[in-house]
């Protein structure tokens, strides 16, 4: 696995195990259990796409107490589940996030990743897994810009999930797509085995779309 390249996928919900049943019925094959975000007011379940890449199903965690801020990734603000953003995974985040504000310093779509921070999550079997990454409210350029994440020595969550799908292709789409080009062209490629693609267009509104092999055929995600 690359220790640098597309990492997952966030696909927000205002009802995580209503978008697990219809993600299920989707892509044939069923979301994994994740666990919870303690002090973000989330919880998760996951898709493999392929090594080093996954799926995030994200949405409110009812056995919390809410939290003291806004969840992330614009759960509370959400009236239907939806891509949001996605993650790009770096060994050094800060590295990563300070090239990328720099390439956009000056234009009027500035790229602000925000603070690297420390986070983790228990998993159903017991086990914790860590990693850091940059703010997750940030949602640089409407979310288009991805965060950055470091695993450390966590093994990847990828690496126990079923691989029944695989990831094909990115679509992002932005009224200023040619101002965000320079800052996309820098996490490319995606991936190396198998290639797969970033594509930037311009769009009148910011939107983000993946294409995905199940089993049930290729479906674009939005």
């Amino acid at each position: 696995m690359r220790d640098r390249g597309l990492d997952h996928l966030v696909y927000a919900t205002p009802d995580l195990d209503a978008s697990v049943r219809e993600l299920a019925a989707r892509l044939g094959t069923t979301p994994v259990p994740g666990g919870a975000h303690p002090g973000w007011g989330t919880r998760n379940a996951l898709v493999g796409l392929g090594t080093g890449v996954y799926l995030e199903i994200v949405g409110p965690d009812p056995t919390q107490p809410d939290p003291d801020q806004a969840r992330p990734f614009l759960i509370d603000e959400l009236t239907d589940a939806r891509l949001v953003t996605w993650a790009y995974r770096h060994p050094d985040p800060e590295s990563i996030r300070d090239a990328l504000e720099l390439i956009s310093r000056g234009t009027d779509e500035a790229v602000e990743l925000g603070k690297v921070r420390a986070m983790s999550r228990a998993r159903p079997d017991g086990d914790t897994l860590h990693w850091r990454l940059s703010d997750p409210m940030a949602l640089p350029a409407n979310g288009i810009v991805p965060f950055v994440i470091d695993w450390g020595t966590t093994p990847h969550p990828s690496t126990t999930l079923p691989v029944e799908c695989e990831f094909l292709e990115l679509l992002v789409v932005h009224p200023a797509a040619e101002r965000l080009r320079p800052a996309l062209d820098l996490l490319r490629p995606l991936r190396e085995e198998p290639q797969a693609d970033l594509l930037l267009k311009m769009a009148s509104e910011p939107g983000i779309q993946a294409r995905i092999e199940t089993p049930n055929g290729v479906v674009g995600l939005s």
